[in-house]
This record gives C-alpha cells, sequence and structure tokens, in this order.
C-alpha cells in the first residue's frame, strides 16, 4: 500500500488518486477528530501469563507469520487509533508509551506523548527514543512506517483490516502480545454479549435497505462501507439490509456513484464520515437527484459518531447498538444512547 498523504483532522488526502487508500485510513484513523469520544468501553484486569498459541496461526496485514514476545512488553507504542482503544480497554494505559496523534480516546490514553502529527507523518527518531519493544498498527496504512521501524530494530505487528468477529479475534491477539490473555478474553466475552443481545431484539423483523456511508469527499462519488467490511458485518448483526453487501471492491469499501444508490432506493442513508466531508444529514437532502430515494422522502438519513463507527476496535459494539436503534427503533424501550451522537 501507498504511503498515505493526509491534510487534515480528518485524514482527507491531498490527491484523488490516493483516496481508496483513505478509506482504511478513516476506519482507523480519521474517527478521532470526527466525534467527541464520549463513548465507553469496559476495561480487564491484566496479566502475566506466558501467551497460549491460537488454533490458527495468525499473520499480520502483509500475510507474514505474527511473532510473540518470549516476555510481556513493557513500553509500547500505538500507531493508530483502533491500536490504542484496544490497548486501553486491556487497561494497558501505563505500559502505552506513544501514541498516534488522533488517538483521543480512552483519556488517559490521548495524554500520551504523540509520534506523528496532523498530516500523518510519523516521527521515526521519535518513535526509536522511546524505546518501545512493541509497536502496533492496523490495515497496513503505516507500511512505509512498519518497514523502517523493522529495519531499526523494533518489534512492529500490523494486523489486517477486520469485520467484526475479526475484531474480536485481533483484541486476543493483542492480549497475546501483550500477556493480557485474561484481560482480553473478559472483553471479548463481554462485547460478544452485547453483540448477542442486540442480534436477539432484532431478531424476526424485517431487513430494511440501509445505505452506510464513509466518505463523501467526491460529491456524487462517495465511498461506502461493501461486502466484507465491518460495517457490512454491523448491519448484518443489526438486521438490516447493505445495498452494497455483493461489491467487495477496494477491500470492501467501494467507491459508488450517486446513480447506483439511487437505483438500489435504501429505506436509510446512515452517515459516519465528519460533517464537513459528507457527514451533514440535512445536507444529503440537498444532493442532486436524490429526492426520489425513499429514505430522503421518509426523512430517514442519519449520521452516527464517526469514532464508534469507523474504529474496529473494542467500541464497535455501540456503533452495532446506534445502529440497531436507528432501523429498529421500536425494538428497544430504552432511547438511543448518547454516545451514538445521532443527528437526523
Amino acid at each position: 500500500m501507498e504511503v498515505i498523504q493526509m491534510r487534515t483532522c480528518q485524514h482527507k488526502l491531498v490527491t484523488t488518486s490516493h483516496l481508496l487508500i483513505a478509506l482504511l485510513a478513516c476506519l482507523l484513523c480519521l474517527a478521532a477528530c470526527g466525534g467527541t469520544g464520549n463513548g465507553t468501553t469496559t476495561t480487564a484486569t491484566t496479566t502475566g501469563t506466558t501467551p497460549t498459541p491460537i488454533l490458527t496461526p495468525a499473520v499480520d496485514a502483509y500475510g507474514t507469520p505474527i511473532t510473540y514476545p518470549k516476555s510481556a512488553p513493557q513500553k509500547i507504542v500505538s500507531l493508530v487509533p483502533s491500536m490504542s482503544e484496544i490497548l486501553g480497554g486491556l487497561n494497558l494505559q501505563d505500559r502505552v508509551v506513544g501514541v498516534d496523534y488522533y488517538t483521543n480516546y480512552p483519556a488517559e490514553m490521548a495524554k500520551k506523548q504523540k509520534i506523528s502529527d496532523t498530516g500523518g507523518k510519523y516521527n521515526v527518531e521519535q518513535i526509536v527514543a522511546l524505546h518501545p519493544d512493541l509497536v502496533l498498527s492496523a490495515g497496513g496504512i503505516t507500511k512505509q512506517y512498519d518497514s523502517q521501524l523493522t529495519q531499526l530494530g523494533l518489534h512492529v505487528v500490523d494486523l489486517p483490516s477486520p469485520d467484526i468477529a475479526g475484531t474480536l479475534q485481533q483484541i486476543q491477539l493483542v492480549g497475546q502480545l501483550t500477556f493480557t490473555q485474561d484481560a482480553a478474553s473478559a472483553l471479548t466475552k463481554q462485547m460478544q454479549q452485547q453483540i448477542d443481545t442486540v442480534k436477539a431484539k432484532v431478531v424476526g423483523t424485517s431487513a430494511p435497505k440501509v445505505l452506510l456511508e464513509v466518505d463523501d469527499s467526491t460529491p456524487g462519488k462517495p465511498y461506502v462501507f461493501g461486502g466484507g467490511s465491518f460495517g457490512d458485518e454491523l448491519l448484518q448483526y443489526a438486521n438490516a439490509t447493505n445495498i452494497f453487501h455483493t461489491n467487495t471492491s477496494g477491500g470492501g469499501y467501494p467507491q459508488v456513484t450517486d446513480e447506483a444508490i439511487i437505483s438500489a432506493n435504501p429505506q436509510f442513508v446512515i452517515l459516519t464520515e465528519d460533517p464537513k466531508y459528507g457527514g451533514d444529514a440535512t445536507q444529503v437532502y440537498k444532493r442532486p437527484n436524490w429526492g426520489s430515494i425513499d429514505a430522503v422522502k421518509n426523512r430517514k438519513i442519519y449520521h452516527i459518531n464517526t469514532d464508534i463507527m469507523q474504529r474496529a476496535g473494542p467500541r464497535i459494539v455501540q456503533g452495532l447498538q446506534c445502529v440497531a436503534q436507528v432501523v429498529h427503533p421500536d425494538k428497544f424501550s430504552d432511547p438511543i444512547p448518547a454516545y451514538c451522537q445521532v443527528a437526523a
């Protein structure tokens, strides 16, 4: 993958040719500035047990088998917000010595030394000076820096971009890498229980057609959650039909056309990007030729907290809760949680 060139708090690209890579960046990094980060995550107690082998050999984002440390890492650097949130969920704040610029949650993690800037450039010398014994990333979006840091003798693990089930597995992997398997098991068990609770509430309902948008920086050609993405699986868990479920291009994050959206005629449109880049629900009603779409006619356009919708970490279960309550409000007695930050 190419190195992502970013220019703003939302990690937008300088050139159009880099937009596909920006999509992957959005899912892991972009959300940091878009929301307020007021969702909550339960943390678990860390342990010092020896890692036990996973049943399936784990590989990183580049298909290389993951090497596990022989002892618990004491100085960890996180290159992306999703990894920071996983480390926070495992109560590893005290062992983290550096995080990327866009890490904003949990609060204690957000106060850590920043090792990248607003443009997505990482300070390799600063990272090396921290003497980390583990560097974590995800999705291959830091490929250039992964290579440099590895050549400098650091232990870098860049995990693949996951779906929801893969997110739970990644948390288990991070638990093994950090010798906190008990904490990882407790966290993923809690997440699975939350997933199961939501799925049980919407079972037997009709599955409305939904557009789950990732980025509309190029009007008329938005990026969306397609087949194979965690957003696609999230919609399935919420008993909703992703209108681009069969489109797996772009690694599960295809760029589509307004014409394709209009033809699919979604009943709900859910925006996950920052309002400055298409995530303003009020502006969707003004998009050219969208007036015939059921979601527009019936005023079913929503924006949900970017942080929890575009980070494959512990808070993804909160994103599921938000989506399920938006599309099946009659199945939930409680109001939509404040962390959803739903704007209609």
